[in-house]
């Protein structure tokens, strides 16, 4: 909390609509090839073979430390939390909030410049929620 009592977002966590083994990365690239449903977090964040440079701008210029998991990843209270997938949770201390899900990332088609306006736009309003 801020001296304000206002939240504070010190963290995130981006959860993927996409298993991380091996198996599951494999089963979802073949997928986008095949045209398979995708997730819309991960258009954001990769391109076909790894991170893309442009979102690494994106999150160095945010200044929060993220942490990223896949739906494989997740505990039962972070899997209630974050609802449909994908989804950007935010950390303030112990306290998390849904700051995104994925009807505010299915209109981006990965354009990480529009995400990043949201991503901003939705911890600025978490943060002021509890003022």
């Amino acid at each position: 909390m801020t001296a304000a009592g206002e939240t504070r977002i010190d963290r995130l966590t981006f959860v993927y609509d996409a298993d991380g083994t091996v198996v599951g990365e494999l089963r979802y690239w073949f997928g986008t090839l095949l045209g398979a449903p995708h997730c819309t977090l991960c258009d954001v964040t990769h391109s076909r073979w790894r991170r893309k440079p442009s979102f690494r701008a994106c999150a160095d210029r945010v200044g929060l430390s993220i942490e990223y998991l896949h739906r494989d990843d997740l505990d039962d209270g972070l899997r209630s939390l974050a609802g449909p997938l994908p989804a950007v949770i935010g950390h303030s201390g112990r306290d998390r909030v849904r700051l995104l899900g994925p009807e505010d990332l299915r209109d981006l088609h990965g354009d990480v410049g529009s995400f990043e306006a949201i991503l901003r736009s939705a911890i600025a309003k978490a943060e002021h929620a509890s003022g």
